[in-house]
């Protein structure tokens, strides 16, 4: 059976018993709410996204689902390479939430198994949390399972989480049961004669005999601790399943081969790796046939990741990315002979052999296969740098001594040279070093530390109040959202009030509060939009909304009580800043038609990767590998504008559905998540997108727009900042201020600044020339280097007050000559900072004399640093003050080198 009509067998197994098929979720992890998981980087589970319909924070669309999820999981990513790990999998799931359990669920696990794909029951067996004797009864008096074949195992098997009975955490848990296919021959369980049934079963045999292809977890308890701290398991009210079956170990079985990299699965991708390297896959534990695993598993993980939306980057998910796709480059190279890029020629395989079941990979083909030539160039460049940095630290007397990397030095290869720790750790280990990993994560977790100080992004206002929103949740009718239809203010209930975190029925002059609305004409910070601000207000009241935000879907308003006081169940009027909201309009339309000119300029393989809509401008974050040119902007500026001038209507369809969206040509957006219908924000011939924001009426309300910059912010990710409409009017007259001030100082009209510009720049450049000429004419004049003799070495050195780099370095040459065969080393002070220089013949190397060495070392003593060559170098200080100082240390410094 190929693995397609596995997917969809699995599928229509579980439709026919009343299922709902749903999508699986993006790999970045947002759950059924559309809110992003933030404690995972990836998705790695199918139940991962319905977990607000199993805590009851929301209510799902059917009480019977069904999905083939994507995942990623890289806890055992130094085990990729044998012929059972993966980085990126996929999982058969069906879900109950409340609905049917056990008896239900074991019977279909066995009649899919058996029947609808027909694995061989005879080498199935079952494995039941040991108390659990409902699933025990299940499968032997309603599947017939023999009692021999059901095997009783403890909390740290069967019961998810694992050991929670006694070890935590607290929350829904509960047993569950497993099935296992035995992959071995018969002959070869006869050495296990001698064991138990339920050891002759476990997965974890010695023999690997065993492989478990399904899991049936049913959370049916809430766990929590008493006065005493003992563990008390009560029932839940509703009672879930979360089937987890393996989707590339069931393929493996059926299409009779050992390994997933046999199966159809990765039998092109495999195959195209063999023909980049020009040799053959054995599938055997060579090193050459593990490189070739290990390229074709995390080819197909970047490949998946990229095309969700996460790109190579040197945090979180993106460092995960990273780390896959340089690893997959290291064995390449080291053990294919790869030597030149491969990673781009490899992905096109993968596309092809999954694109059938996840289209998303041929519309992105091209943004997937820019992002993989690009990061793969920039991984080659890191590698020469970084090979040549680890042989330096690996050289260094203290590592070479201690067999050990500082922590500290590992930090500065990966957060400068941009090298993996863990490549760090692999070159280190192959050389018997080790790398100290503790001051590592110190040393980062301080980088991280001086970044939150320095950043000044807000922090969500809202994570203290998680008890509040659960209650708000469970007891208040979601806000009705009334802007859509131009409304800015309306007659409305309060009907909850939060204070400190706390649930409170009040709030009076002075108190900050975040308030809930029946209604509300104010929009909830998302999609990059900003949150509304206004008033909200009744006789006597009068409370200041400063933001309003949409925290796990409750629709709260932050609010400061200027006067009166704020009561639940009182009625008011909520009044949003029209002109802010008009502001933030004309830029969130404006947005649609710049991604649309972006698509229409670059490429297709443009895609948003982030956004922000303010009143005062637009930020727009856009997959592309390289900078625009300066008439790629004006292009994309004059496009935009000229749509904007066109005065198009802006069309708003609620309740689209999605197919139709699609075949409208709509863009959605990666990493969101969207329902079976969907709301379509259009200007017709530029551009149509899946939306929630809030928009114009018409194009012509943007007024102009104007592009501020267009920078880098990650690899293969640029940004574009932009003004509109008063936004824009305000930069005209600030650079008109600027070009009346510029032609004022240059004494010069405006229309001829650039002449009048251009022309001091070459008088300042004529004049600096003469100031170093005549730096270095009065450095040479009167200077005698002092002259000693430090073991077989002449040594000429001194302080010259005055002299610049350049004049320095000019004299040092002179006195070369003057006194061949000799070692110059010289300092100076010009400016405030300090400078130094050092050259020496090849006999003064073959002595011991090392230029870079002993400036590294002088150089510290100014507050500076710097090295070089054995024979030649130079390196600078901020504290000129101390050049004098660093000078008379030069003699012992070369004393230390040569041993005198």
């Amino acid at each position: 059976m190929r693995s397609a009509e596995l997917r969809q067998r699995y599928i229509d197994f579980f439709v026919e018993r009343g299922h709902l098929h749903l999508p699986g979720a993006p790999l970045i992890p947002i759950d059924a709410l559309g809110v992003e998981d933030r404690s995972t980087l990836f998705t790695s589970a199918g139940m991962q996204q319905f977990k607000p319909y199993f805590t009851g924070e929301a209510v799902p669309p059917s009480p019977r689902v069904v999905t083939v999820q994507k995942c990623v999981r890289t806890g055992d990513i130094e085990s990729v390479g044998d012929t059972s790990h993966c980085t990126f999998f996929e999982m058969l799931g069906n879900f109950s939430f409340g609905d049917y359990f056990k008896a239900e669920v074991i019977p279909w696990t066995w009649e899919f198994v058996t029947e609808a794909v027909r694995l061989d029951g005879d080498r199935l067996c079952a494995t039941v949390y040991r108390d659990d004797d409902e699933a025990f009864a299940v499968w032997r008096d309603v599947v017939g399972l023999p009692e021999d074949r059901i095997h009783r195992l403890g909390a740290e098997k069967n019961f998810w989480p694992p050991n929670a009975i006694t070890d935590g955490p607290n929350g829904p848990c509960g047993p569950c049961t497993e099935v296992f296919y035995q992959v071995a021959e018969p002959h070869e369980m006869a050495d296990a004669a001698g064991l138990s049934p339920t050891e002759r079963y476990l997965i974890d045999d010695a023999a690997g005999r065993w492989l478990e292809v399904w899991n049936n977890v049913f959370t049916q308890f809430e766990r929590s601790v008493d006065a005493s701290g003992t563990p008390c398991l009560q029932p839940l009210p509703n009672r879930n399943n979360d089937t987890g079956a393996g989707f590339e170990r069931i393929v493996c079985l059926l299409q009779g081969v050992h390994s997933v990299f046999d199966s159809d699965l990765f039998e092109s991708v495999v195959r195209r790796v063999g023909d980049l390297a020009g040799i053959a896959y054995n599938g055997s534990d060579s090193p050459q046939d593990v490189a070739f695993r290990v390229v074709a598993e995390h080819a197909r993980t970047m490949v998946f990741c990229i095309a969700d939306g996460v790109l190579p980057s040197s945090e979180g998910r993106g460092y995960v990315l990273r780390r896959v796709m340089r690893r997959a480059v290291r064995y390449g190279m080291s053990r294919l002979r790869l030597d030149r890029p491969f990673l781009h020629e490899v992905a096109p395989a993968v596309i092809d052999a999954m694109a059938e079941q996840h289209p998303e990979l041929r519309s992105r083909e091209e943004h997937i296969l820019r992002s993989v030539a690009a990061e793969e160039e920039r991984f080659r460049r890191v590698l020469a740098d970084g090979f040549q940095r680890i042989e330096e630290t690996l050289s260094d007397p203290d590592v070479q001594a201690s067999r050990r990397i500082p922590g500290a030095q590992a930090f500065v290869l990966y957060d400068t040279y941009g090298f993996p720790v863990e490549l760090t750790r692999e070159i280190a280990a192959e050389r018997n070093f080790e790398v100290d990993l503790a001051g590592f994560e110190e040393a980062r977790e301080a980088q991280r530390t001086r970044s939150r100080e320095a950043s000044s992004l807000a922090r969500d206002l809202f994570t203290r109040m998680g008890e509040a929103l659960s209650e708000i949740q469970r007891t208040c009718p979601p806000t009705t959202f009334a802007g859509y239809d131009g409304a800015t203010r309306g007659t409305t209930r309060v009907i909850a009030i939060v204070r400190g975190g706390e649930l409170v029925n009040f709030a009076r002059t002075g108190d900050e509060a975040e308030v809930v609305l029946e209604s509300s004409p104010f929009y909830a910070e998302a999609g990059g939009q900003v949150g509304d601000t206004g008033w909200i207000e009744a006789d006597g009241l009068r409370a200041e909304v400063r933001d309003t935000q949409k925290p796990a879907g409750v629709h709260l308003h932050r609010v400061l009580v200027v006067e009166g006081e704020l009561t639940t169940q009182q009625w008011v009027v909520a009044r949003i800043d029209e002109g802010r909201r008009r502001d933030i309009m004309r830029n969130h339309t404006a947005t649609h038609l710049l991604h649309a000119a972006l698509r229409e300029v670059l490429g297709d393989h443009v895609h948003q990767a982030g956004s922000l809509v303010a009143p005062d401008r637009l930020r727009f974050d856009f997959t592309h590998t390289g900078g625009l040119s300066a008439d790629e902007v004006r292009l994309v500026e004059e496009r935009v504008n000229a749509a904007a001038l066109a005065d198009l209507p802006v069309d708003v369809s609620d309740g689209v559905p999605i197919s139709e969206a699609g075949a409208r040509g709509a863009i959605a957006l990666f990493g969101e998540k969207y329902g079976d219908t969907v709301r379509v924000v259009e200007v017709p011939g530029h551009s149509v997108e899946l939306c929630g924001g809030t928009h114009l009426e018409r194009s012509s309300q943007i007024g102009l727009l104007k592009v501020l910059g267009e920078t880098s912010i990650a690899s293969g990710v640029r940004r574009i900042e932009a003004v509109t409409g008063y936004g824009t009017y305000k930069w005209m007259r600030e650079h008109e201020d600027i070009l009346r001030e510029v032609s004022a100082a240059l004494h010069a009209p405006s229309r001829d600044v650039v002449a009048a510009a251009e022309r001091m720049a070459d008088t300042v450049a004529a004049l600096e020339r003469e100031v170093r000429r005549l730096r270095s004419a009065s450095a040479r004049e009167g200077f005698s280097p002092a002259h000693d003799a430090v073991g077989p070495i002449d040594l000429y050195h001194g302080f010259v007050d005055g002299a610049d780099a350049p004049a320095l370095g000019a004299l040092a040459d002179q006195i070369a000559s003057r006194h061949t065969g000799g070692a110059v080393v010289l300092a100076s002070s010009c400016d405030g900072r300090a400078y130094f220089v050092a050259k020496a013949p090849a006999d003064a190397v073959a002595a011991g004399f090392h230029a870079g060495e002993l400036l590294r070392g002088i150089a510290k003593l100014a507050g500076g640093g710097g090295g070089g060559r054995p024979d030649f170098a130079q390196a600078g200080g901020r504290d000129g003050s101390q050049a004098p100082r660093a000078a008379e240390a030069i003699v012992a410094h070369v004393r230390r080198q040569v041993g005198a």
